[in-house]
C-alpha cells in the first residue's frame, strides 16, 4: 500500500518547515485493523485501532538529525521494487542505524500497518498500510525502519 501523508500531516509538516522554532518529536505506532489510510484520516483514525499485543508501546523518533536518530538527509536511488520515483536520485534519511523493533511477550495481535503521530500535538503525520498483515504471536518480534524519502 502507498505511503500517505494525510490533510493534517500536510499542515503539521509545512508548519514545521516554515514556522521555525522547536521540533515535534513523532511517536511511531502499529495499528491492528484493516484500515486503508485515507486523506481525510486523523490520528484517532489509528489510536482507535492502536495494536495491542503484550510488549508493544510506540516508539519515540526524536526530530532531530544524528547518527542514533534521523541519519544526515542525502541523495540515493528511491528505494523500493519497483522504485516509488522515475528520479534516479531523491533525498533520504532513515532513523538510526537499526531498525525499531516490538517483541510479542504474551498474548498476540494482527498488525496491518504503522502510522506516525506528533508525540506533543498528536497530529497524524502519516500512515502505511502493509501489503499483507502480520500475525504476531508471543515471541515473535516484528521490526521496521522509518525512512523518509522527498523527490
Amino acid at each position: 500500500m502507498p505511503f500517505l501523508v494525510p490533510r493534517e500531516g500536510d499542515v503539521q509538516l509545512l508548519a514545521d518547515l516554515l514556522g521555525g522554532g522547536a521540533l515535534e518529536s513523532w511517536s511511531l505506532g502499529l495499528f491492528n485493523s484493516a484500515i486503508t489510510p485515507a486523506e481525510t484520516d486523523t490520528a484517532a483514525t489509528y489510536t482507535a485501532h492502536e495494536a495491542s499485543f503484550a510488549g508493544y508501546a510506540r516508539k519515540p523518533l526524536t526530530r532531530s538529525v544524528s547518527a542514533s536518530t534521523w541519519n544526515t538527509p542525502a541523495l540515493q536511488p528511491p528505494s523500493g521494487s519497483p522504485a516509488w520515483s522515475g528520479r534516479t536520485q531523491v533525498g533520504h534519511s532513515q532513523y538510526g542505524s537499526a531498525p525499531q523493533t516490538w517483541t510479542c511477550t504474551g498474548a498476540g495481535d494482527s498488525v496491518y500497518g504503522y502510522f506516525i503521530i506528533g508525540a506533543t500535538s498528536g497530529k497524524l503525520i502519516c500512515a502505511e498500510r502493509f501489503a499483507t498483515p502480520r500475525t504476531l504471536a508471543s515471541g515473535d518480534s516484528l521490526s521496521m525502519t522509518p525512512v523518509f524519502e522527498a523527490a
